[in-house]
Parts: C-alpha cells; sequence; structure tokens
C-alpha cells in the first residue's frame, strides 16, 4: 500500500507531529495547513466540539479537495464553578474572543485552581470530523480524564500549555516531563479512538 496523504485542518506543529505518528502505521502523511499555505476564516462558533470539528475540517476540504480531519476539544474541571467552566473556550479566558497565550493560559489556570484548592480532577471532550466529499462526513466523540495541579512543571509543550499543570494519573509525572516516546505511547493508548477512526473511514489497516 503506497502512502496517502491527509490533512490535518491545524497549525499546531506539535499536534501534528502526534498524529502523524499515529497514522503513519496507517500508511498515511499528515499535512497540515502550513505545508499547503492555505488558510481560510473559520468560525468557530459551534456549540459542541463537534460541530467545531466539522466547520474546520469542512472548510478546508473545500480549499484543497482531499481528505481532511480535525479535532476539538471542550474542558470540565470538577471542582470550577459553573461559570469559570472551560467549555469549548479554552483559550479564551477574557470573556471575548481574544485567544490567550500560554503563558497566559497558564497564569490563568493556576489561579484558578488555587482558589478550590490546588488541584481538581477534570474531563477532555473531543471530537473528530472526517470530510472524504462535501456530503459525506464522518464525525465521532470521545472522553478523557486527567488531574490539574497548580504547581507548574518547569517544561511547556509549545501550543498545548496546559499540559504543565496535568499529570498523568498512573505514573504521577507532569506530561512535560515524560519522554518524546512515552508521551506518544500515553496518547495513543488515550486516543486510540483516532487511530481506529481513520482506520474504519478509510478502509485501511496497518502494514
Amino acid at each position: 500500500m503506497g502512502t496517502k496523504e491527509i490533512l490535518f485542518a491545524t497549525t499546531n506543529t506539535h499536534k501534528r507531529e502526534r498524529f502523524q505518528a499515529y497514522y503513519e502505521p496507517l500508511g498515511l502523511k499528515v499535512l497540515d495547513l502550513k505545508d499547503l499555505r492555505v488558510e481560510v476564516d473559520i468560525v468557530e462558533d459551534g456549540i459542541t466540539p463537534e460541530e467545531n470539528a466539522v466547520k474546520k475540517a469542512l472548510g478546508y476540504y473545500k480549499e484543497v479537495k482531499i481528505p481532511t480531519f480535525a479535532v476539538d476539544y471542550g474542558l470540565y474541571i470538577e471542582r470550577f464553578p459553573q461559570e469559570k467552566q472551560p467549555g469549548l473556550f479554552v483559550r479564551r479566558i477574557y470573556g471575548d474572543d481574544r485567544e490567550a497565550t500560554d503563558e497566559e493560559m497558564l497564569d490563568y489556570y493556576t489561579s484558578e485552581l488555587v482558589k478550590v484548592g490546588g488541584e481538581s480532577l477534570g474531563k477532555w471532550i473531543s471530537s473528530i470530523a472526517l470530510v472524504l466529499e462535501p456530503n459525506d462526513i464522518r464525525t465521532e466523540n470521545f472522553s478523557r480524564r486527567t488531574l490539574f495541579t497548580a504547581q507548574r512543571s518547569l517544561r511547556v509543550t509549545p501550543g498545548e500549555p496546559l499540559n504543565s499543570i496535568q499529570i498523568d494519573p498512573n505514573s504521577g509525572r507532569y506530561f512535560t516531563d515524560l519522554s518524546r516516546d512515552e508521551w506518544l505511547k500515553l496518547q495513543q493508548e488515550r486516543e486510540r479512538g483516532y487511530i481506529n477512526f481513520i482506520r474504519k473511514h478509510l478502509h485501511i489497516g496497518e502494514q
């Protein structure tokens, strides 16, 4: 089976590398928006991660005409009051459309965690959407639990700053302190649904 190209509707290099590691055994080369030099103003005004993932995948599919997938997330932190729940707006901490920088996010979430005792269990809700044709869109939703702490790791993952305040419940280590192989293995275990989703809908198997 030859290598096939698929577009990941993201500009986040760290995420692209992670999904490339997932999908390479399936014979896929994962491209991102920087690779194809495309930019479209996608309004992410859905009320669920699934709606936003569909908007991104469909918007970019129309530009490149190759199979395109997108993921979107929502975050819920158990000890946060309802009015403080990030939901779909993990980076929009200012109450408007501005997106916080990595450092601003860390400052905000650590200060809010301090207010509720310094740590809290949380849950990520994620959705993946795959566009094969404009009228052929596949989606699936997943959830995973995590532990947040106000005590920051000394390391930061560019583009995914909350890794610095999340601890892997199994090892007790910060996500940022895992080696690349450990991190990929952990994420692959947590996100195996993404792999099975693509395998199923593209009708491919491991080489």
